[in-house]
């Protein structure tokens, strides 16, 4: 049974976290990550200090977190790591909707960002979420014809460089969803 204590806990737990969140985020949009201090997330935020290093190490920490919350929200399973299934036009609908949602606060984010370290940071954690649903996969005796650091690279390389795609390029989601679909089944090419 819940005290009112512990519910309040709760929520002011939510609400630290999602603060935090959107601060990060509004931040990236005007400043490179490597340059955004805690100082800066803290004071945008309105979170102390202290209250930051109870739920996070630093913002790098900040930034796996979210990334994490982002593509747990996915439902990264087996078919879309593998691209089979027609569960990759599934994610990658999903993953453009949401960018096309927000698109100008994701341009500004990529445009600040592009030559920095945010890029690199967001594609090795895509390749650890890869690799880890991969495992889970292999377990259940699915195999790899390439190895996995080459397959999962490529995979997070293609993820990362589609969102910077769209972005740069302004399609619409049906068409572009459709274009992505089209390069993985590989019909590239009509007749």
């Amino acid at each position: 049974m819940n005290t009112v204590s512990e519910t309040k806990e709760k929520i002011s737990t939510r609400r630290t976290y999602l603060l935090l969140s959107r601060s990060l985020f509004a931040l990236l949009e005007e400043t490179p990550f490597e340059r955004i201090s805690l100082t800066q997330l803290c004071s945008h935020s309105m979170v102390p200090r202290s209250t930051f290093y109870r739920y996070f190490e630093d913002k790098y920490d900040l930034l796996y977190y979210c990334l994490q919350t982002f593509f747990d929200d996915a439902n990264l399973d087996k078919d879309v790591v593998y691209l089979k299934d027609g569960k990759s036009k599934k994610f990658v609908t999903k993953l453009i909707t949401v960018m096309d949602k927000n698109k100008d606060s994701f341009l500004r984010i990529w445009k600040t960002n592009k030559n920095g370290i945010f890029m690199d940071i967001l594609r090795d954690y895509l390749i650890q979420v890869l690799n880890q649903k991969l495992d889970d996969s292999l377990l259940e005796g699915h195999g790899l014809k390439i190895s996995q650091p080459v397959f999962t690279y490529l995979l997070a390389d293609l993820y990362v460089s589609m969102g910077k795609c769209y972005l740069e390029n302004g399609c619409d989601v049906e068409g572009f969803v459709k274009d992505v679909c089209l390069f993985v089944e590989r019909e590239f090419f009509e007749g």
